[in-house]
């Protein structure tokens, strides 16, 4: 049988109410309003022992178990985690773990997944409503408790967070089809909720938030000050009929001044981006001198090679179709190219990888690493992350019709992914997503082998900083200069005479090099090498790191 397991501090049988964070309070509330059973790990591993609440479990259906019964995959996460009921497939994260706990209860409750079941499908590194529903907002909650009245005359600031909620609800929805929607009458142009015109599992995330709210502030200043936010608040309760279900959370009220201000915030919506992240589609790096950049890099006293990398083919048809990288729908006109790219890490991992050793294939897609090493080395353990659905189910499949033993799949953002192992590789992780499991290696003192991509999706987020490497961010190397090697660094083309693939391999080179310089400074030893033959992807470069 599928499971939901959260986290909890402790339960009290007496009373009937569990003690846990915030996070799981608004997870419960979701369990108990669309009727769903959930299993309660007693942990250690609680996000924040800080910020505590209560929440009665009179009227939830619920299993309780120590931390030390958690199953594995789930066992390798961070929770919530919903667990699949054939043992090997999970789903990590707060927004992911619910959406697959909602298509997995009553169809009843699958519009609350919204239009083509894309409501929160994103994850929070790359999409700022995302971000918003499972990190901002819980995060300005619990700065409330942290409030301390010392003077009822100096005055109290309303968490930013809720100031950016009440311009969002002032912006014009964007939704599918709207002209058409509004022509037909279907949609009414002043009514809407967090994120469509009809209640998702967003406007089920944020309204405990908002009730806590609501709950300190009052009516009145809710009235006074987010009169939209008070307007989308009874909105939902009225049609959803899910007041009795926050009566179930309890908390401490607390005293605030009677001298409130909203602080001022951009006026547009929650699906833009952070005006104050630097904009990758802004074309004024463009403009700057890219080789007098290079040279300041140049003058930076990194010294990293690029080494060869010798393999030897794989025989694939030796190997059972499922396995193939043909096995995974890759289209003809790339078969050739991912068979080589697949060479050259396999290559790797089996040189590195020892028996019994567990190896994870981040970013792992339809799986076309992970399942070879998996069936070639049957005494490893693999697991396979993504948080791509859709690659995992085709994953999924062709576990099971090549009935190997020794896989487990976590459909999860990097950061809920929390499991020792061994070894980890990437093939083409995009962006910040390369940086995220390099980060997760030098954690677990793991070994790594990644070809990163897209560097051009680098930017700094709400776990990781750019510069990387404690060498560049001593020489004041900016920010600003680091994304144009970025930029130009997926100016690579086929072509190798061409003067900007020249350019843009100079500045893969750079920003793999303080990838590199990253791992060494904690006692890494790190080869930067080309996969062979070079031509199999632009994005050629291979990390390979072994810890001391």
């Amino acid at each position: 049988m599928s499971s939901l397991f959260v986290n909890i501090i402790n339960l009290d049988e007496t009373n009937k109410y569990v003690i846990c964070s915030l996070r799981t309070t608004i997870v419960l509330f979701v369990c108990q309003y669309v009727k769903a059973p959930v299993i309660l790990v007693v942990s250690k591993k609680i996000e924040d022992k800080h910020h505590t609440f209560k929440f009665s479990v009179k009227d939830l259906s619920y299993k309780i178990i120590t931390e030390n019964e958690l199953p594995k995959p789930a066992a390798d996460c961070l929770l919530p985690a919903f667990q699949s009921d054939n043992g090997y497939y999970c789903t990590a994260g707060f927004c992911s773990s619910l959406r697959m706990l909602i298509k997995s209860i009553d169809k009843h409750w699958i519009w609350l997944l919204g239009f083509r079941l894309s409501c929160l499908s994103a994850c929070a590194e790359v999409s700022s409503w995302t971000k918003y529903c499972e990190v901002e907002l819980q995060a300005s909650i619990k700065s409330l408790f942290d409030y301390q009245l010392t003077d009822k005359n100096v005055p109290f600031e309303i968490p930013i967070q809720l100031a950016r909620f009440e311009c969002h609800l002032s912006q014009p929805l964007q939704i599918h089809n709207i002209n058409k929607r509004l022509n037909e009458k279907s949609l009414h142009p002043t009514q809407r909720f967090a994120d469509e015109n009809n209640p998702t599992l967003s406007d089920l995330l944020i309204l405990p938030n908002i009730f806590i709210t609501y709950e300190l502030l009052g009516e009145n200043v809710m009235n006074t000050f987010l009169p939209l936010t008070l307007k989308w608040y009874k909105s939902v309760l009225e049609r959803l009929n899910i007041g009795s279900c926050l009566k179930s959370i309890i908390f401490k009220k607390i005293k605030l001044s009677n001298n409130v201000f909203l602080p001022e915030v951009p006026l547009h919506s929650l699906y833009k981006c952070d005006l104050r992240r630097y904009n990758p589609r802004a074309k004024t790096y463009v403009k700057q001198n890219v080789q007098d950049i290079i040279q300041i890099f140049d003058s930076i006293n990194i010294n990293i090679d690029l080494c060869s990398n010798n393999i030897h083919p794989i025989n694939w048809d030796d190997l059972p179709y499922e396995v193939r990288p043909c096995g995974g729908d890759i289209p003809n006109k790339r078969l050739i190219r991912k068979t080589q790219q697949l060479e050259n890490l396999i290559h790797s991992t089996l040189k590195v990888a020892k028996d019994g050793d567990i190896v994870v294939d981040f970013c792992c897609g339809s799986g076309h690493l992970g399942i070879v090493i998996a069936y070639l080395v049957p005494t490893l353990t693999v697991i396979m992350v993504d948080n791509k659905e859709e690659s995992l189910r085709r994953a999924k499949d062709r576990v099971e019709k090549l009935n190997l033993k020794n896989v487990m799949i976590v459909h999860s953002n990097l950061d809920y992914f929390n499991a020792n192992f061994q070894v980890g590789l990437c093939l083409h992780g995009c962006g910040i997503a390369t940086d995220l499991v390099l980060e997760k290696c030098l954690l677990q003192n793991a070994a790594f082998i990644v070809c990163p991509c897209c560097y051009g999706g680098v930017q700094d987020n709400h776990i990781l900083e750019y510069p990387r490497s404690r060498a560049l961010k001593q020489a004041n190397f900016s920010f600003e200069d680091y994304l144009v090697l970025c930029h130009c660094a997926d100016q690579t083309h086929f072509d190798p005479n061409c003067t900007k693939t020249q350019q843009g391999y100079t500045c893969m080179a750079a920003v793999d090099k303080d990838r590199a310089t990253r791992a060494i400074e904690v006692g890494y030893s790190v080869t930067l090498s080309k996969l062979e033959p070079p031509t199999c992807t632009p994005k050629n470069n291979m990390l390979i790191g072994i810890p001391s």
